[in-house]
Parts: C-alpha cells; sequence; structure tokens
C-alpha cells in the first residue's frame, strides 16, 4: 500500500476517534431504576448529574451514600429537584469563593448541597 495512503487514513481515523465522547458509554446510567426517597443525611456526595443528551434522554442524578453505594435520584422527586437547583445555583454564581489569608488568595470550589 502507498505511504501517502496509510498516511492519510492514519489522520482520518485519528480525527474521527477525537470526536467520541471518552467518559459517557452508550447508554443511560440509570438503568436500575430511581430511589425517589433518601434522608439528606445520608448523602455523601452527589457524584454526577447528567443531562439529557443523545446518548440518554433522561436527567440523571447519581449519588454517593454514606455506605459507600452509588445509587441514581430521581429527578422529580423533592431531593432530586434539590439537587437540580442547587447545581443551577452553583453555576449561576461560578461556584467559587475566594478566601484571602494573609497575604495571599487562594479559590476554593463548592460541591456541598
Amino acid at each position: 500500500m502507498n505511504p501517502a495512503a496509510i498516511a492519510f487514513l492514519t489522520c482520518l481515523f485519528v480525527f474521527s476517534a477525537q470526536g467520541l465522547p471518552a467518559n459517557r458509554s452508550n447508554k443511560c446510567k440509570c438503568l436500575d431504576g430511581y430511589i425517589e426517597h433518601i434522608r439528606p443525611q445520608s448523602i455523601k456526595a452527589v457524584r454526577a448529574v447528567h443531562l439529557p443528551n443523545i446518548f440518554c434522554l433522561h436527567t440523571e442524578i447519581i449519588i454517593t451514600t454514606t455506605a459507600n453505594k452509588d445509587k441514581c435520584v430521581d429527578p422529580k422527586s423533592k431531593i432530586g429537584k434539590l439537587i437540580l437547583n442547587n447545581m443551577n445555583k452553583q453555576k449561576k454564581n461560578g461556584a467559587m469563593s475566594t478566601t484571602t489569608a494573609s497575604s495571599s488568595t487562594r479559590l476554593y470550589t463548592t460541591s456541598r448541597l
């Protein structure tokens, strides 16, 4: 095969592979269903919020519980709406706060509910 053709096919393959998402699979993450009721005290962290996209048409909220288990929260439930509202507020406010300690300025990100 011609070296120019091999180089062209290699470039074509590399550029087409760059358009694929690296960390998203082609399916929804919350296939086992949602939990609707959970105590806020048992939420350790909000691991991910996936908005609807071409791979999954549903909003998915994945939390980590204090028992270190990942659970999917129903976005239409009370706690799901609270998480989404807090996420929107953080986006609106920039989710950053500045703290001045002695003569230096440090930036801290906040990810609390």
